[in-house]
């Protein structure tokens, strides 16, 4: 029988409104039936948590975090600023609630180590917001290189392409501080196109060579209670100190070789995640900019002159479709909205059957190992083993 699960939310700001936004849509689910409570959302800066509340339809908005983790909530949704992590996540770890994190967990391996530690203790599903995965081409993608499509895969590019930090007068928030947010672009956005290229490949065990570069060196303070990526009108700037852009090169356990790029800094690309694929028997590749369809090509299919790349438009026989498409149809498109949806049906059916999520802190902590050998890499100019 199916339970009714109340949630409540900690962090009222971009991320926190995609988890609410997940919650409010979940029980679309077709596959398994999911009763949601939308209890609250907690955040100190009370009129925007009511804000949030409101919009979303939560029961009520609540300034204090800790009064919501000693609620009778079922569910916690973590989504704040990263340095918040290892002070926030112990805490709903030890009331024994089930937690669901936006990534990262914490800034550096030892903060991740230290939580996949607490979260292996716990009885609680632990789950984290890697919500690419969830993209039903990425997952067709992946499915097709578990499934031999492409044969062995001996090589790979994953990019991750944004222009939120692009304008000098973007505001000095905390994403770019080394101390509280940890690296910039390649921890910021770099985890997912990290989480991504291990997801389709298997997971990286050595970084060859890694670059990060600030671009954009000073910015103005932030004024406050600000939230998001907007400009700050302030006179008085501080410096940046974690990277706008980042590139790696990267050997995984299967041995394939592998790219990464990460700019937060990318003109004329407002937000774009991608993974190719090339292996002994053909390549593939998806790009979250074309969201509702990935590309693959198969060697030795027919005359060559016919045989060339396919196009596929996502629908009912891939990954998540059905739950959270508005239609059961190949063609009406799925994206960035509903990929929250999905994590969100995934974590809750997890809470349910209590059977492990996808993405629960030990892919969280994989994926920081990389970003940790990557800043290793970057500082000595040299290979790094995870």
């Amino acid at each position: 029988m199916t339970k009714t699960i109340k949630v409540g939310i900690i962090g009222a700001g971009m991320a926190g409104q995609a988890h609410a936004f997940g919650y409010r849509n979940a029980m679309m689910m077709l596959s398994h039936e999911l009763k949601v409570e939308l209890y609250a959302i907690a955040d100190p800066n009370m009129a925007l948590a009511q804000k949030v509340a409101d919009r979303y339809g939560f029961e009520k908005a609540i300034g204090d975090i800790d009064e919501l983790i000693a609620s009778d909530v079922d569910v916690i949704s973590v989504a704040l600023p990263n340095f918040l992590h290892a002070e926030v996540l112990p805490k709903v770890i030890a009331s024994g609630k089930h937690l669901f994190a936006e990534k990262p967990i914490g800034r550096n391996t030892k903060e991740s180590s230290a939580l996949l530690a607490l979260a292996k203790d716990s009885k609680a599903i632990t789950g984290v917001g890697f919500s690419f995965r969830r993209l039903p081409g990425l997952a067709a993608l992946a499915q097709a290189a578990r499934e031999g499509v492409f044969g062995e895969i001996h090589s790979a590019r994953a990019w991750y392409l944004a222009d939120y930090a692009a304008d000098p007068k973007g505001a000095l928030s905390w994403r770019y501080s080394l101390e509280q947010a940890g690296p910039g672009a390649l921890l910021d956005i770099g985890s997912h196109a990290i989480d991504a290229l291990q997801f389709v490949v298997g997971n990286v065990n050595e970084v060859t060579s890694a670059n990060l570069v600030t671009v954009i060196k000073d910015r103005p303070k932030a004024q406050v209670g600000a939230i998001g990526h907007g400009a700050s009108t302030s006179t008085e700037t501080g410096p940046v100190t974690n990277d706008d852009i980042a590139h790696l090169s990267t050997v995984h356990e299967n041995g394939a070789v592998s790219q990464v790029t990460m700019s937060r800094i990318a003109h004329g690309m407002p937000n774009t995640l991608g993974v190719e694929v090339f292996g002994t028997k053909g390549s593939g590749m998806f790009d979250s900019m074309s969201g509702g369809e990935f590309h693959i090509f198969e060697a030795g299919l027919g005359e060559a002159k016919f045989n060339g790349t396919k196009r596929i438009i996502t629908g009912p026989a891939h990954p998540y479709f059905n739950d959270v498409a508005a239609m059961p149809g190949a063609g009406v498109g799925t994206g960035y909205a509903e990929a929250f949806v999905a994590e969100i049906q995934e974590f809750l059916v997890a809470v349910n059957t209590n059977e492990p999520m996808a993405t629960g802190f030990a892919e969280a902590h994989q994926m920081m190992k990389v970003v940790d050998a990557s800043l290793e890499s970057a500082a000595g100019q040299k290979p790094v083993k995870l």
